[in-house]
């Protein structure tokens, strides 16, 4: 009975430095455009061991105002395909975009928005709709014209996209196949607000409570296992 309760508290202290990794997670991506925040929660199995599994909270974080043409912020629920080198696609919410030499919309890691959207070496104005179309002025007195759209789809459960680095995310198969969705205002997919980026939803406070928490947890558990040893040592000492 000493030996399985003194298993359970190391068992359940560990488990505190896992979600002591996933706030450490957190709190380096606070400034990472788009990142959403990880939290690990924990249950108890019903043979009474703690357990615990990784969730990703998928909530809408507030569009800062960049006023940079070709960034794009997402309000509501889509994501954005983008055509990574090896050919593969990968979806995103990070909007931060930049021209490549070749004219061509890229993320800020160098993957292709969309199936292609090209530029001209010099334009006057890119304005970018809330539906995604992609509209380019060449010169003061022409009038708009599309150039392409940047889709947007979505998951029948996002919190189960796996991320591969890179601020990019793959579908599987419990997240569901991508969906293109109609995007605009009021649409499924949200609407694109050119000149802004989203921020993180990370929340500062509410993560430094998590870790002062845990810090009380892992302290109880590591004086049971001591309170524990000790009792141990005692019968012992008493069958001698």
């Amino acid at each position: 009975m000493l030996q399985h309760i003194m298993t359970t508290a190391a068992d359940a202290a560990n488990r505190q430095f896992e979600v002591l990794d996933r706030i450490s997670h957190n709190v380096a991506n606070v400034n990472t455009t788009g990142y959403k925040v990880k939290r690990f929660e924990q249950y108890l199995r019903v043979d009474g061991e703690v357990d615990g599994i990784e969730r990703t909270d998928t909530t809408q974080a507030i569009l800062q105002v960049t006023k940079r043409p070709l960034d794009i912020g997402i309000e509501g629920a889509g994501y954005m395909p983008v055509t990574q080198p090896d050919g593969t696609t990968a979806y995103t919410r990070d909007g931060s975009f930049t021209k490549s030499a070749e004219g061509l919309l890229i993320t800020s890691r160098g993957d292709i928005v969309g199936s292609g959207i090209q530029l001209p070496m010099t334009y006057h104005k890119v304005f970018i709709q809330k539906n995604g179309d992609v509209q380019l002025v060449e010169k003061p007195t022409d009038e708009p014209r599309t150039i392409g759209s940047i889709p947007l789809v979505t998951f029948t459960n996002p919190e189960a996209l796996h991320s591969i680095g890179g601020n990019k995310l793959v579908p599987t198969e419990d997240s569901g196949l991508p969906k293109i969705a109609e995007a605009g205002e009021g649409a499924p997919g949200g609407e694109i607000r050119q000149g802004t980026l989203e921020r993180s939803n990370v929340n500062m406070y509410y993560q430094i409570d998590q870790v002062l928490r845990l810090n009380a947890s892992v302290i109880s558990n590591m004086r049971v296992a001591k309170f524990t040893d000790d009792l141990y040592r005692q019968a012992v000492n008493l069958r001698q």
